[in-house]
C-alpha cells in the first residue's frame, strides 16, 4: 500500500529538525481514493464527544432520535467544556468489533487498512523515519469532522506506551477557510503553525506536541477525513 517512490532519507532529515512531518502521496492512488469512497459511502459512525468528564460515544442513529431540545441542552455542555479547553466533538469508527462488518467488502477493506498500518511493512517505514526502533503496534480509528466538530488543544502523552501520532488523512478539495486545522502550539499556548487536511497524506509527530483539531466552520462543504491514532512501543 505505500508509495515505493518516498524519499525515505529526505523524511528522515525533515523528521529530526523538531519530531513532525508531513508526507504526501503516502499510499498508492487508487487505495487512497477506496478508502476515502469507503468513509463517505459505507461507515456507519458514532458521535464521540467529552460529557460531564466522561468519553461518551453514541451512534449516528441515537443522535439522529434526539428531540431538538434535547441535542441542544447537550450540545450546550460541549460546547460549555469546550470554552474552558476541555473536550472535543467529532465522529468516529472504532477498529476492533468486526462480526457487524464482514458482510461489506468496503468495511472489510477499511479494516485491511488498518491491519496494513498495524503491520510490519509500514512499522518499519516510520521506523527509518523516526528513529524509534522499538514500535510493536498501532491503536486507531477511523474520524470524520464534519462542521461544528472540533478537538481541543491537548497532548497524546498517557502513561501508555505511545510513541507518535499519525493522521491518515483522506479529504479532498479541503479549503483552508473551512477550519478542520491540524493545530500545533508552543508551550505556552501561543499558535505556532497548522497543516490544512489533504488528501493521501499521513501527518506523524512526537506525542509531546501540543495539538488541537481547529472548529470546522459551518460553510464547510466536505468532511474531514481521516485514519488517526498512535504508533506505540513494546514495554521496557
Amino acid at each position: 500500500m505505500l508509495n515505493p517512490d518516498l524519499d525515505r532519507k529526505a523524511l528522515a532529515e525533515q523528521w529530526a529538525v523538531d519530531g513532525r512531518v508531513r508526507i504526501e502521496n503516502v499510499l498508492d492512488a487508487e487505495v487512497a481514493e477506496r478508502i476515502h469512497e469507503a468513509l463517505r459511502e459505507k461507515v456507519s459512525w458514532r458521535y464521540i464527544y467529552n460529557f460531564a468528564g466522561r468519553n461518551e460515544a453514541r451512534p449516528q442513529e441515537e443522535m439522529a432520535a434526539l428531540t431538538p431540545d434535547q441535542f441542544r441542552e447537550l450540545m450546550n455542555k460541549i460546547m460549555s467544556a469546550a470554552s474552558r479547553g476541555l473536550g472535543y466533538y467529532y465522529c468516529g469508527y472504532t477498529i476492533g468489533h468486526r462480526d457487524e462488518d464482514t458482510k461489506d467488502e468496503e468495511l472489510r477493506f477499511l479494516h485491511s487498512v488498518f491491519d496494513y498500518v498495524n503491520g510490519e511493512e509500514m512499522l518499519s517505514f516510520v521506523s527509518e523515519i523516526t528513529g524509534y526502533d522499538d514500535l510493536k503496534s498501532a491503536a486507531a480509528q477511523y474520524t470524520r469532522y464534519a462542521p461544528g466538530q472540533f478537538l481541543t488543544r491537548h497532548r497524546d502523552e498517557t502513561d501508555d506506551d505511545r510513541r507518535l501520532a499519525f493522521v491518515f488523512g483522506f479529504s479532498r478539495n479541503w479549503h483552508p477557510d473551512w477550519g478542520g486545522l491540524l493545530q500545533f502550539y508552543e508551550q505556552d499556548g501561543t499558535p505556532r503553525d497548522a497543516w490544512a487536511p489533504a488528501f493521501n497524506t499521513v501527518s506523524m509527530f512526537d506525542i509531546r506536541h501540543i495539538h488541537a483539531v481547529t472548529f470546522v466552520a459551518p460553510y464547510a462543504l466536505e468532511p474531514r477525513l481521516s485514519l488517526t491514532g498512535w504508533f506505540r512501543a513494546r514495554p521496557r
